[in-house]
């Protein structure tokens, strides 16, 4: 077999979810830093990196058939960024609405890491340090999550936390793609 082919092969694989992890960092660092100069931009650029990203998530999974069960997860990972996209991009009139549904995309995402790490237990396919990143995970997600709800952060602050939890989900992908397993995710078949 030729491993050349093989490496380049795996390797314009994983690029995609570098690229995805890119613009999720970028975005964070965006929102960092432009959350007082025009955040109907910051919310329409991050209706538009949530299509970007269900593209490469979708791109990746079909490249990654193998997986089984992580490859069920992405198919999944790859619908909520779309419906998220879509969302953001047309539905959201205001600020208040995006700290509002991006309150509730966050405690979606932690509830279903929840399930597939339990998921994974079932399996009994999983690390311990996956499973701590996973009760970590959930556990500041939800605290962000509830903080939004509840509004007890100011639409800046809102912005800003959003922005570190972009950045976060943003270096998980690029470490699931550099290293093919990601703390949060579970190993790579």
């Amino acid at each position: 077999m030729d491993l050349s082919l093989q490496r380049t092969g795996t390797t314009r694989q994983n690029n995609l979810l570098v690229a995805k992890g890119t613009l999720a960092i970028a975005w964070g660092i965006a929102a960092l830093f432009c959350a007082l100069i025009n955040p109907m931009a910051l919310i329409v650029s991050f209706g538009i990196l949530n299509l970007a990203a269900a593209i490469l998530t979708f791109m990746y999974a079909y490249n990654n058939r193998h997986l089984r069960i992580a490859h069920q997860w992405l198919l999944l990972e790859g619908l909520v960024e779309l419906a998220a996209g879509i969302v953001f991009l047309f539905f959201v009139p205001d600020v208040a609405f995006f700290i509002l549904y991006m309150s509730y995309g966050i405690i979606f995402i932690v509830t279903l890491q929840f399930i597939y790490g339990f998921t994974l237990l079932l399996m009994e396919r999983f690390r311990p340090q996956n499973m701590i990143m996973r009760f970590v995970s959930v556990l500041v997600g939800t605290v962000i999550a509830v903080g939004l709800i509840a509004n007890v952060f100011g639409p800046t602050a809102s912005f800003v936390l959003v922005g570190v939890f972009s950045i976060i989900y943003g270096i998980l992908n690029m470490q699931f793609a550099v290293k093919l397993r990601n703390l949060i995710m579970g190993e790579v078949e």
